[in-house]
């Protein structure tokens, strides 16, 4: 019996053959965008002594070139990452970056991190949907028709939701399927008199798990930080989805023989709810999110208190100035406080903290609106009918970029700097 001699080549090997697995997960997990993304691999690499790394992240794509090697990496689709799996990954990353994994270990430890199961049934996903629905109704449309309809129409969309991640086939049409049902309840509640609200504003809270706002708001924090390439694409696309939500709708009013001025989305006639009823539709808001979007439960108090901090600071912010401003302090101070509590190691990841937060300061939503109402023939100012859009977008991603620029520390590192987007 002889001894096998030591292939050389072989350590590099499993290195790279690491580096192409992570590179890859980031990439089909980079909805939010590719921040950092360059910084993480190569700190890898440079955990397994390799120095001699190039990473080049695209929208789609990325290359890495290794040792005279070049390897192209590529998804069909980027999606969203189950909000627990990140924590999962912010552990792994960690004990690569400590040298605690050997690249062998490090491969499997993030295959099975690939394979690990949601840890919640299709059936709260479901409810999530409808518990995001309702809950954004409040804000969205003010009184109890609209928290009424925002679950019905959720239910719909939540199947819709399902069927998506069951099926990737359809992600490209599910906003448009989405907005297609809600608008068929809420306009048949419309026509037959059981809504008073414009069926427009009435269907725009269930399809927030399809409105792009948590993208947009990325891309406007990729420009910030120079990624021009990857933002202007991923721009374009969630404008693209927001087109596809305002087309469902309007195919909604045609099948059921709406007026297509029903979709200018005015506020509901009657007392709305006061100012201070957001913050207790806040708890099943930030509950639907955990059950559709697979966040840690533990993680659920922490992302409460983040939540309503943004929600009082644009509220007192925007007395006296407006509602723009309000959402660029709130976005930034959120920000420098999600980067103090996840600066340990194993924290919980910002990323973890400012999706909700994201969401519900939702610049999507307003573009939904506004598409709504050029659809409808409603009143156009011209470029000032898109400024609460772009307003929106500019002052989250704005606001985010401040808020990591006070904190004057770098607590977030490679993929853990992606995550504070």
């Amino acid at each position: 019996m002889t001894n096998k001699t030591p292939d050389p080549a072989e350590p590099d090997a499993q290195i790279r053959e690491y580096l192409v697995d992570l590179m890859q997960l980031l990439l089909s997990w980079s909805w939010e965008g590719v921040v950092g993304h360059e910084e993480v691999v190569e700190k890898a690499a440079a955990s397994f002594g390799v120095k001699d790394v190039t990473v080049v992240y695209g929208a789609e794509s990325a290359i890495l070139e290794y040792k005279g090697q070049t390897v192209l990496v590529k998804v069909d689709m980027p999606g969203f990452p189950a909000l627990t799996n990140t924590q999962k990954l912010k552990n792994h990353l960690a004990d690569v970056f400590e040298g605690k994994l050997t690249p062998e270990e490090a491969c499997k430890n993030l295959s099975d991190l690939k394979s690990s199961k949601p840890p919640y049934s299709p059936l709260l996903v479901w409810l999530g949907v409808v518990s995001v629905s309702a809950a954004f109704a409040v804000e969205v449309v003010g009184t109890w028709e609209g928290i009424f309809f925002g679950i019905l129409t959720g239910m719909a969309t939540g199947a819709v939701f399902l069927a998506v991640d069951k099926n990737p086939a359809l992600a490209r049409l599910g906003p448009l399927i989405a907005a297609f049902a809600s608008g068929l309840i809420a306009m048949v509640g419309w026509q037959t008199g059981y809504a008073l609200a414009a069926p427009g504003l009435l269907l725009i809270a269930s399809t927030f798990v399809f409105i792009p706002g948590d993208s947009i708001s990325m891309q406007a924090y990729e420009l910030a930080q120079g990624r021009w390439s990857p933002a202007v694409d991923r721009f374009f696309y969630s404008v693209f989805i927001l087109v596809l939500l305002a087309s469902g709708a309007y195919f909604a009013a045609v099948v059921t023989s709406t007026p297509v001025s029903a979709l200018l989305p005015v506020a509901p006639d009657g007392e709305e709810f006061p100012w201070w009823a957001i913050y207790f539709a806040r708890i099943p808001f930030l509950l639907g999110i955990m059950w559709a979007f697979q966040m840690d439960k533990d993680h659920f108090l922490t992302a409460l208190g983040v939540l309503l901090l943004s929600t009082a600071t644009a509220q007192a912010v925007a007395i006296g100035t407006n509602g723009i401003f309000g959402t660029l302090v709130s976005a930034a101070v959120c920000m420098y406080v999600s980067l103090w509590i996840s600066q340990k190691t194993r924290a919980i990841p910002t990323f973890v903290l400012m999706v909700p937060v994201v969401f519900a300061l939702s610049p999507g939503s307003h573009g939904v609106r506004e598409i709504e109402t050029w659809i409808s023939h409603g009143e156009m100012t011209g470029v000032a009918d898109l400024m609460p859009l772009f307003g929106n977008l500019l002052a989250i991603g704005l606001g985010m970029l401040i808020g990591r620029m006070i904190s004057g520390k770098h607590w977030i590192k490679g993929f853990e700097e992606k995550m504070s987007a």
